[in-house]
């Protein structure tokens, strides 16, 4: 192929999710280009956590346009409903729960959610919201039938191709040049997360995407020990939630950036202490767990951990769909929506 109605470049979750928008759309020759395997990258190791609240009303806004996908294809996906908490400090609870309210969410004040949930330790937590039908879905899965779907009506996804640059004349796209030859378009979608700077400094665009370091932990929880939902709690920083054959997923942010998304890292087992003794302030069995492994990668973060989402001011035809700060799983169908909307309006 030589022309294509649009290119997209990264094979994430938020790349096909934006191939997936625009073949829906009947956008003919849609093209994605994915440098490795489909799903390879950040999103393949994404805990692939779904949930509609967010802190931030942009996000939620996303999350709860995305949210009807992931049920509507629930075994496609891999969706599991653990139900979810959000907890957060006493200072922002009011703030929490007007916002709960306003989305139709359970607020539960601390001593509630103790009684409800005592799977959990709440000391230092103000309140909580639930989610009853949050969970977790199969990044991967997720990836590869938005593509499947897309190749149905008509899209092309290559994998192993890599776009080595943007091509431009005048200010405005006219195409990209890949590892197999040039192929010309006037819209280039932009989803590359941690590789952005890579491919936006070759067109001397500095945008404020940095790689980060994200590292999980998995332990085998005791016997006995009580099954608890998945839960984000905005006072330790902590992240959990249950994963088959009796473990739980557990992380923790780390504070390592700019890193190199072509090396691959290996897990750094003597972070899992630090894990476990932030971790034992919500769950008392983690000292009785067993470690039973972790996984070690990266994503693309922006300064107000937002993203960027919008077409390219200095060159036309561009548009950025990178650094979601790793949240893009739970809101990649929302943002290809808007993506293929800056293309082919509604």
């Amino acid at each position: 192929m030589q022309r294509a109605a649009a290119v997209i470049i990264g094979g994430g979750v938020v790349g096909a999710a934006a191939l997936h928008a625009l073949a829906q759309r009947g956008v003919q020759h849609a093209v994605l280009f994915e440098q490795g395997r489909f799903g390879n990258g950040a999103t393949g190791q994404s805990g692939g956590f779904l949930r509609v609240y967010h802190t931030d009303k942009f996000l939620t806004e996303l999350a709860a346009e995305s949210f009807p996908f992931f049920l509507r294809h629930r075994e496609e996906v891999g969706y599991r409903q653990t139900g979810l908490l959000y907890l957060e400090l006493e200072a922002r609870v009011a703030a929490m729960q007007a916002e709960a309210q306003r989305l139709g969410l359970e607020f539960l004040p601390a001593a509630a959610g103790a009684v409800r949930f005592p799977e959990l330790k709440w000391e230092g937590v103000g309140g909580a919201v639930y989610e009853v039908q949050g969970g977790y879905a199969d990044p991967v899965r997720t990836t590869r039938f938005l593509i499947e779907q897309a190749r149905e009506c008509g899209a092309l996804a290559c994998e192993g191709t890599r776009v080595q640059r943007i091509l431009t004349a005048g200010g405005r796209v006219t195409g990209v040049e890949t590892s197999t030859g040039i192929v010309h378009t006037e819209h280039v979608v932009l989803a590359t997360g941690a590789w952005t700077p890579r491919l936006a400094a070759g067109l001397g665009l500095q945008l404020p995407v940095r790689s980060k370091t994200i590292q999980v932990h998995f332990y085998k929880r005791p016997s006995g020990a009580a099954l608890h939902p998945a839960f984000l709690d905005d006072t330790t920083d902590l992240y959990a939630r249950p994963e088959a054959g009796g473990l739980s997923l557990i992380g923790l942010p780390v504070d390592e950036w700019d890193i190199d998304p072509d090396l691959l890292q290996g897990v750094d087992l003597a972070g899992a202490e630090r894990t476990s003794k932030v971790a034992a302030k919500r769950l008392d069995w983690i000292h009785d767990a067993t470690l039973s492994g972790g996984r070690r990668s990266f994503d693309a973060y922006t300064p107000d951990l937002r993203g960027i989402l919008k077409p390219s001011v200095e060159i036309e035809g561009l548009i950025l769909a990178t650094g979601w700060s790793g949240a893009g799983f739970k809101l990649a169908p929302a943002i290809g929506e808007r993506v293929a909307n800056m293309i082919v309006p509604r």
